[in-house]
């Protein structure tokens, strides 16, 4: 799953295209560069107002990632927990346009709200996580 997270953040493009593994835990730790973050919202055709709720930042704040090379480990946690669940929707529905599809479907297993809006929250990333795997399974509810 690692790998896939990888290249949903833009592989090795982004992170470099050096012989090693990429050591995801290790750019967590020192935040992600900014290019895995445009990777994840071109892949995902986010508005701004969805960046505001899946990353909890101003729009000010991300203007200001155009300085940076690399983004603070809290919004990078964020950014990979989204990146996690579109592997796994992309993994389960085998392929990246259903996946996309489903995030943007409003559910009843989560109160109308779309997978999308859920993962705001870690909370929200564990019942579409969970809802994933019960699809993986064949176990509705």
């Amino acid at each position: 799953m690692e790998a896939e997270i990888i290249k949903t953040l833009g592989g090795r493009s982004v992170f470099g295209v050096g012989s090693g593994r990429i050591d995801l835990l290790a750019e967590l730790e020192r935040g992600l560069p900014v290019r895995a973050y445009a990777a994840l919202v071109k892949v995902l055709g986010l508005t701004a107002a969805e960046e505001d709720h899946l990353l909890q930042v101003s729009l000010r704040t991300r203007l200001r990632w155009k300085e940076r090379r690399r983004i603070d480990p809290a919004t990078s946690d964020r950014i990979v927990r989204i990146a996690r669940i579109l592997a796994l929707a992309t993994d389960v529905l085998e392929n990246q346009a259903h996946a996309l599809a489903w995030l943007r479907e409003p559910s009843d297993a989560l109160d109308g709200r779309t997978p999308l809006q859920a993962i705001g929250s870690d909370f929200g990333a564990e019942r579409v996580t969970n809802l994933l795997h019960q699809m993986e399974y064949g176990v509705y509810s």
